[in-house]
């Protein structure tokens, strides 16, 4: 009963957190509006600025606030629609990036630790399921809005090359930030 408890009280934290960033996008959005002060930091820094919030916030297990809340507040500073979609999902795809080679580095780790067995085992894993784990890390990355971690270790853990990885990446994260920045954008309207 405690680790019910304690589940649901984590949750719960998570979802009132969650929804205190965007309501805080929100707020900063509409004082973008009428301030020249917040409207010119954040042009300052721009694209690259935006690129590394971006980055930072792909690392979703330390910093569990996505890029793309704040969008109202970067386009309401001046900054374009488009660009900046494209923006924050090549900054997440480079922390998915990273958290692929963490993998790949384990993958090496566990080979130097239980022989040769292991990865004889998820090779054939990656061979007799190919195209399976792919097509869900980006349903999972376009859909699911959870870290990306979650199956991009595993990923590099299974072997596959960065270069099949990278694109999957993008899709899936160009996919979730258009979707989440065309629901911000139509609630943004409506307040």
């Amino acid at each position: 009963m405690n680790n019910i408890r304690r589940k649901t009280l984590r949750i719960s934290v998570q979802s009132v957190a969650l929804i205190a960033v965007i309501a805080l996008a929100f707020y900063l959005a509409r004082l973008a509006q009428g301030n020249g002060a917040v409207q010119e930091i954040v042009a300052a820094y721009g694209y690259a600025g935006i690129f590394v919030v971006s980055v930072v916030s792909g690392f979703n297990l330390v910093v569990p606030v996505p890029a793309i809340a704040f969008l109202p507040l970067f386009l309401t500073s001046g900054l374009s629609f488009l660009p900046t979609i494209l923006v924050i999902a090549a900054g997440v795809s480079l922390a998915d990036s990273v958290a692929y080679f963490a993998g790949r580095i384990g993958r090496h780790v566990l080979a130097y630790a239980f022989e040769e067995r292991l990865i004889l085992r998820l090779e054939r894993v990656r061979e007799r399921y190919h195209w399976a784990p792919l097509t869900a890390f980006f349903l999972f990355a376009a859909f699911v809005p959870l870290p990306n971690e979650i199956l991009v270790v595993p990923l590099g853990l299974l072997g596959y090359r960065f270069l099949q990885i990278l694109p999957i990446a993008f899709a899936g994260n160009l996919a979730f930030n258009s979707l989440y920045a065309t629901g911000t954008i139509g609630l943004f309207n409506l307040f």
